[in-house]
């Protein structure tokens, strides 16, 4: 007869039915709390290590990464800053730090520093996490962003800011970073505004001046012998009141065949002898 189903045969069906229906709902309750919660689970977005400065306001170490179109200051400890900067530079200790023992640890074990990723700001606390590899196990671990970066730095890993981080940046290239306003470039070094914190930090007696906050290897600063935490006091014999008068200074025309440099290091007085920049 048309229209009858074997008994057998429409028993079939209803189990397919049912499992199809079964697996549906077991699907969407397995998918709807990663739906509800997509907005947390976005992707990370890649970070560029940018430099590190100081804040003439707190007279604290800042790094600086960049990526999708923000700039995000991260506030660290000394010792940290100076490793990151010596990794930008490319320069090695004649004995390992804490960071370069980890990169010697890791590459003993045959372990790979996959990522790091700068996960959540908690209490105006920054916190990070670092995914190791070793064969075919993934481990991650808590960390201070600050050393994650260091250690990252050293092995070429790449860096992360989840969205939610990424949203307490400000945006490349405005005027919303007072930190970057104060910091200008010349020479192939990034020197600042001196105020009475960074005198103190970097123990300097004068009370004006531009301080380098970093030298990049094998640029005309570096050639000079200027480094970090030194302070330009004086460009051919007139006081230097901040970064941007060290600037307009060195660009303007100079008088004599040399230019004289005087800078205070370390608490000493030190001259520099130059052809002028614009040559």
């Amino acid at each position: 007869m048309r229209g009858v189903w074997p008994a057998e045969r429409r028993g079939f069906r209803s189990r397919r039915i049912t499992r199809v229906l079964t697996r549906t709902l077991l699907f969407g309750a397995l998918l709807g709390p990663v739906l509800e919660d997509g907005s947390a689970r976005a992707e990370p977005v890649r970070m560029e290590v940018r430099q590190v400065i100081v804040d003439p306001m707190r007279g604290t170490p800042v790094v600086l990464l960049a990526g999708g179109g923000r700039l995000l200051p991260i506030w660290i400890g000394e010792a940290e800053a100076n490793s990151i900067a010596r990794a930008l530079a490319g320069e090695r200790l004649s004995r390992p730090d804490t960071h370069d023992l980890i990169q010697k640890v890791l590459r003993g074990l045959k372990a790979e520093l996959e990522q790091v990723t700068i996960t959540e700001l908690r209490e105006h606390t920054f916190f990070a996490e670092v995914t190791l590899k070793r064969n075919r196990r993934r481990v991650r671990l808590d960390a201070r962003p600050s050393d994650a970066i260091a250690v990252a730095l050293r092995t070429g890993a790449p860096i992360y800011a989840t969205p939610e981080v990424l949203e307490q940046g400000m945006p490349l290239g405005g005027r919303q970073s007072k930190l970057r306003n104060r910091v200008s470039r010349t020479l192939g070094m990034q020197v600042q505004d001196l105020t009475a914190d960074l005198a103190k930090l970097f123990a300097a007696t004068v009370d004006a001046g531009a301080l380098v906050a970093h030298v990049e290897p094998g640029s005309p600063a570096a050639e000079l012998g200027l480094r970090r935490g030194d302070v330009v006091i004086q460009v051919d014999g007139t006081p230097v009141k901040n970064s941007r008068d060290l600037l307009d200074k060195l660009r303007a025309p100079a008088t004599n065949r040399f230019r004289v440099l005087n800078i205070q290091r370390d608490g000493k007085f030190v001259t520099i002898v130059t052809n002028p920049p614009s040559r």
